[in-house]
């Protein structure tokens, strides 16, 4: 009625002003695009949680989308809603996992008391990860290099909180001088240097000797023992 009366009164509303929302337009949308928005990330964990799964059944990366999208129980059309192909859902994954990954790292490393002794215990508690863990372990053993290649930027995020714990600690020996001075590009050699030594067991240990606890143990005491040489007060190169 308001409207009416102004209109008879020869008020004239400009475009911008007629097309702002009220108050409670605002409120009703928000709450509708809330719901879509939960709903669409309900959608894209249940994909993630299918690739979870396939990666753990199989032991690799070897599934396709229209495997995922049936496993998460949605069409191709709503997949492709959500993920431009297999690579960024993989990526989806690592990001998802290696949270979890780092919460376990920081937990297990907080029992030593030493901070030389809490980062062995980082080196070696990720071997130990890669070697035993899921189908996430498995799939970041084995897509690592090829997606940094692909997806390099993406790829740097999603293993972020991973590489950071190992950098916070890397700096707290260093700090107390038990290791050289340490940066950012540090942690990142002795991380990605992890995951080359759990790809080469994996691609040159025999088949009855890889699933040896003792031995994959041994190995990862013997990275440790590398990386701590390479790390040592006096021996940076650069």
């Amino acid at each position: 009625m308001l409207a009416h009366a102004c209109q008879k009164r020869g008020m004239d509303v400009s475009r911008a002003e007629a097309s702002t929302r009220s108050a409670w337009e605002g409120r009703t949308l928000e709450r509708s695009l809330s719901g879509a928005r939960d709903r669409s990330s309900a959608r894209a964990h249940r994909l993630v949680d299918a690739a979870r799964t396939l990666a753990a059944e199989r032991g690799s990366s070897e599934f396709t989308v229209a495997e995922v999208a049936t496993r998460a129980d949605v069409g191709l059309r709503t997949f492709y809603r959500y993920f431009a192909g297999r690579d960024d859902l993989l990526l989806a994954l690592f990001e998802e996992e290696t949270r979890y990954g780092a919460a376990h790292l920081n937990a297990v490393v907080g029992s030593e008391p030493a901070p030389l002794d809490r980062l062995r215990r980082y080196v070696v508690e990720l071997c130990h990860l890669l070697v035993t863990g899921s189908g996430y372990a498995s799939l970041l053993v084995r897509e690592f290099l090829r997606l940094g290649e692909t997806h390099p930027d993406e790829l740097r995020v999603a293993l972020a909180p991973m590489v950071d714990l190992l950098e916070v600690e890397m700096r707290s020996a260093a700090a107390a001088r038990e290791i050289r001075a340490v940066d950012h590009d540090d942690a990142v050699v002795v991380f990605t240097l992890v995951l080359a030594h759990v790809h080469a067991s994996v691609l040159f240990t025999s088949d009855d000797t890889s699933g040896d606890g003792e031995d994959s143990a041994a190995s990862a005491e013997r990275l440790w023992g590398f990386c701590r040489s390479g790390l040592l007060p006096g021996s940076d190169t650069r």
